[in-house]
Formats: C-alpha cells, sequence, structure tokens
C-alpha cells in the first residue's frame, strides 16, 4: 500500500502546522486531557501552529482550563525563531554537495519543479536545501496558499491569553532541540518524507481539513489512522517525532506534578493520539487520564 504521509503530524512539531477548514458546523468541542494528584491538576490540550484567522476552535472548556491554570507549557516557550535562525539554516538545512536533482528519479523531480514552477521559485533555488527542509518549505507553501498565518496559530493565541492573565509560560524544548531533531534524521528518512510529500502534494491539503476537522469536532479517528499510517511505514520518523519526544514530554507532566497547582500543557495534536501517545504513557506509568 502506498504511504499517504500526514503533513499534520510532521507541523504540528514545528512552526508549520494547521490547516483547517473555512467553516465547522457544530460547535468547538477539541479534546482535553486531565490528570492528577492529591495537590495537582496538569490539564492537557492539542494544538496546531498555523490557522486560519476567524475559524472557532475554543470550546468553553477550554477557556475555563485556560483561566483556571496556575501556568502554562508549550513545545517552547518563545514561539518568535531566534536571531541565529539564519545561521542555523544555512549550516543545517542545505547540502549543495548533494542537490535534490541528484537524489530524486526524473518522475519525482518532475514533481518537484511542477510544485515550484506553481510558486514561480525556480529549481535551481531550492535544490541544494537538504530534504528535510525541503519538506517544511514544500508543506509551508500548501498552507500559506490556503491563506493559513503562523500568527494564528492556537499556541501563539494560548500563550497570549496566558499573558494576558500574567501567567508564566514554560517550554518543554528548545528551538535548538527541534531543530537538530529535524536536521539529524537520517538521509533516508528525510529522502522518503520529502518524496511523499511530493507525491502527495495535490491530496495533502483535503486531508489536513478532514482531520482537523475531527480534532476541532472532538474527533480523534482520522488522526489516529495517520498517526498509526506513519509508524508503520516511517517507523524511524515515528520514533524520533513523537516516540522520544512524548516520552520527554511526560517526564515533564510528571515533574508538573511532582509540584502543586493547576497547569496547562499545551502541544501539538499528534501527541495525543495512538499507543506511544502522552495519555497513553501517562497511563503506563500508573496514572489515570481522563479525556473530556
Amino acid at each position: 500500500m502506498a504511504q499517504r504521509f500526514r503533513p499534520l503530524m510532521f507541523l504540528a512539531f514545528l512552526a508549520s502546522i494547521g490547516v483547517v477548514p473555512s467553516a465547522v458546523a457544530q460547535a468547538p468541542e477539541p479534546p482535553i486531557w486531565v490528570v492528577r494528584d492529591d495537590d495537582s491538576t496538569v490539564y492537557m490540550v492539542g494544538t496546531v501552529h498555523m490557522m486560519r484567522e476567524g475559524v472557532a476552535w475554543q470550546s468553553t472548556a477550554v477557556a475555563d482550563v485556560l483561566a483556571e491554570a496556575d501556568e502554562l507549557w508549550l513545545e517552547i516557550p518563545d514561539l518568535t525563531p531566534p536571531d541565529n535562525l539564519g545561521g542555523m539554516i544555512m549550516r543545517l538545512g542545505f547540502s549543495p554537495d548533494q542537490p535534490l536533482s541528484s537524489r530524486l528519479s526524473a518522475e519525482e523531480l518532475a514533481g518537484l519543479e511542477a510544485i515550484l514552477d506553481e510558486h514561480q521559485i525556480p529549481l535551481e533555488s531550492f535544490d541544494s536545501l537538504r530534504p528535510w527542509f525541503a519538506y517544511l518549505q514544500i508543506t509551508s507553501l500548501v498552507m500559506l496558499d490556503a491563506g493559513f498565518d503562523p500568527q494564528s496559530g492556537i499556541d501563539v493565541q494560548i500563550k497570549a491569553q496566558a499573558e494576558a492573565q500574567g501567567m508564566p509560560v514554560y517550554g518543554f524544548e528548545t528551538f535548538d532541540e527541534q531543530f537538530d531533531l529535524l536536521s539529524g534524521m537520517p538521509d533516508k528518512v528525510q529522502l522518503e518524507v520529502l518524496r511523499q510529500t511530493i507525491a502527495d502534494y495535490e491530496e495533502s491539503q483535503a486531508e489536513l481539513v478532514e482531520q482537523l476537522e475531527g480534532w476541532i469536532g472532538g474527533d480523534l479517528g482520522v488522526l489516529e489512522e495517520g498517526t498509526a499510517e506513519i509508524a508503520a511505514e516511517l517507523p524511524e520518523f515515528y520514533e524520533a517525532l513523537f516516540v522520544e519526544r512524548n516520552v520527554g514530554f511526560v517526564d515533564g507532566i510528571e515533574e508538573i506534578l511532582a509540584g502543586s497547582g493547576t497547569a496547562l500543557v499545551a502541544v501539538g495534536l499528534g501527541h495525543y493520539v495512538g499507543p506511544d501517545s502522552i495519555p497513553a504513557m501517562l497511563e503506563a506509568r500508573g496514572y489515570t487520564v481522563e479525556r473530556r
């Protein structure tokens, strides 16, 4: 069966996710997970990093949780790119000695050129990108074309609300760590993700819409299906992007629970589904996790 890679999952990770439908029929009911001990409560919600302005995603329940929380935990606390981003991209995002045109098949290269031609981008300006960075650029084109804005991401909105309440904001990871994870994946994994991104370019927007429409309405079935496909067909990618990072998130949640008070954890929604999800890992460690 051909790999049907879900771009939503990857972009929930860095700062480039979030195609949503222009309208959702039902009132928003995104899931909330809760874990407690004697003196601590941790609420958990999913985020996407790019959204179309004006889409109603925040339910009354999410607003209540945000109002109740004493602190907010995001993937990274500062959503503004670091000053050294350009240097990081030059160091980790380019490989001029291994151009994409020498690593893709004729059919794959033709597909890439068609995408770039549509956006009036010459292949020459793209050819020296490493596969992981090329993947991000292509997926960003899909979303930007559809009118999605990183300034409207759910994490951006939640952080702004938290800061307006005077709530401290913390992060489980750093921008550098996320960059190192992406760029450090084996070349064969990077190339497979890029190849499937090119092959699925025309269908990817509809798939993303279906996943997020389900999530906003409280149905995670399509998202779970996409995660399972990634685990089966890109196991190394899945292990690095989800499993290893979920272990880190759960370690961090346990540290929060070791203190006292109420915290809101808001990380990419792909981290909440499947057998290796944050809720599943917490339950494996003996916690009771409630989904609302």
